[in-house]
C-alpha cells in the first residue's frame, strides 16, 4: 500500500513538472523565433517545478533563437556596496543569474543596471554600457531597441519591463534627471565613486497592458504555472511615448506613499511653470521689439503698451 501511495505521488510530481521541452513549445507559441534578440524578466518560482531549474529555462531560450539569436536579461544591483562586473550578483531572479553565470555571458559595466547577454549581438549590446544612462540613448536596452528586439515575460508583469525607462528618456520625461551615487571596482582593484542616473518608480507600468492587447500587440500563453507573454520592443516603447507625451504623469504610480511619484509630479510641475514663465518673458521680449521698431520708423508717435486686465481674456 505504502509503495503505491509512494507510486503515485511520484507520477503526480512527474505530471506538475515543467520541462524543457514545454518551455520550448510555450516560446514558440509565444512568436520567439531563430535569431530573435530577446529581453527576459522572470520569475523562476511562477512555473512551478522546472526539471533542471533556471539553467533550463535559459537553454530552453537559447534552443528556440539559436547561434544568431542574443539573449539578454537584466542583471540589476541598484545600489551595491561597491560594484564589481565579475562578481556582484543579480539581484533580479535566478534566471538572470543562471545567465551571469554562463562561461559565454558578456556583462555590461553599467554600476547599478548592467545587463548580461549571450549570442550574435552580445558584444555590441553591453559596449560602453557603463558611459551613458541606465536605459538612456547607447544604453544596451537602447541598442536592442533599435534592433527590433522583443520582450518576453516569464511570470512578470509590467512593472519589471525596463524599456518603459527607455520610452521615458526618449520622451525626455521631466523627473529623469535625479541621481545616486555608487562605489565601483576598477579592473586594477582601485574604487573609484561616480554619481549615476536613478530610474523612477515602475510601479506604474501595468496600464500599458491594455494599451497594447487593445493593439493586438501582446502575445499570452501559459508555461507549467507559469503566465508568459511577448512584445516588440518598438510596440511597447510607442505605446509608452504616446501615452507620456499625451500626459508626462501617466507612467507613474497611484500609491499616496511612493515618495518617488510624489517627486516626480512636483519636478513636472516645476518644468511646466519654467515653461510658463519662459512663454510670457518671450512674449514680453516681442511686444518690446516691435515697440521700439515702431518707435524708430515713426518718431513723432509714442506706444502705450496695452495691458490686458484680467477676465478681458477671450477665446478665439
Amino acid at each position: 500500500m505504502e509503495s503505491e501511495r509512494a507510486g503515485l505521488l511520484a507520477f503526480h510530481f512527474c505530471l506538475d513538472m515543467v520541462t524543457k521541452e514545454d518551455i520550448i513549445k510555450g516560446l514558440r507559441t509565444l512568436g520567439l523565433r531563430p535569431g530573435d534578440g530577446v529581453v527576459v524578466h522572470s520569475s523562476l518560482s511562477s512555473f512551478g517545478r522546472v526539471e533542471g531549474g533556471a539553467d533550463t529555462v535559459v537553454d530552453a531560450i537559447l534552443e528556440v533563437i539559436g547561434p544568431e539569436g542574443t539573449l539578454v536579461v537584466p542583471t540589476f544591483n541598484y545600489e551595491p556596496e561597491v560594484f564589481d562586473p565579475q562578481e556582484t550578483p543579480s539581484v533580479v531572479g535566478a534566471i538572470t543569474e543562471a545567465v551571469r553565470k554562463r562561461p559565454n555571458a558578456i556583462r555590461s559595466k553599467h554600476p547599478t543596471h548592467s545587463v548580461a547577454a549571450i549570442g550574435r549581438l552580445a558584444d555590441v549590446i553591453v559596449e560602453d554600457h557603463e558611459k551613458v544612462h541606465p536605459f538612456g540613448r547607447g544604453s544596451a536596452l537602447f541598442k536592442l531597441l533599435q534592433a527590433n528586439g522583443k520582450i518576453l515575460q516569464l511570470g512578470t508583469d509590467m512593472t519589471t519591463c525596463s524599456m518603459v525607462h527607455v520610452a521615458e528618456e526618449i520622451a525626455e520625461v521631466p523627473y529623469l534627471d535625479r541621481q545616486r551615487n555608487v562605489a565601483i571596482k576598477l579592473p586594477n582593484g582601485q574604487t573609484v565613486r561616480r554619481w549615476v542616473r536613478r530610474p523612477g518608480c515602475s510601479q506604474g507600468f501595468g496600464v500599458l497592458e491594455d494599451v497594447l492587447r487593445e493593439r493586438g500587440q501582446l502575445i499570452e500563453t501559459t508555461i507549467g504555472k507559469c503566465r508568459a507573454r511577448m512584445c516588440k520592443a518598438r510596440d511597447l516603447v510607442q505605446a509608452a511615448l504616446d501615452m507620456l507625451r499625451t500626459d508626462p504623469e501617466s507612467l507613474l504610480c497611484k500609491r499616496p506613499e511612493c515618495g518617488s511619484c510624489a517627486e516626480a509630479r512636483a519636478m513636472i510641475a516645476a518644468r511646466q511653470t519654467e515653461a510658463q514663465d519662459r512663454e510670457v518673458t518671450e512674449l514680453s521680449e516681442q511686444e518690446e521689439q516691435t515697440i521700439r521698431l515702431i518707435e524708430k520708423k515713426f518718431e513723432d508717435v509714442t506706444i502705450e503698451p496695452f495691458e490686458i486686465a484680467k477676465g478681458d481674456h477671450q477665446p478665439n
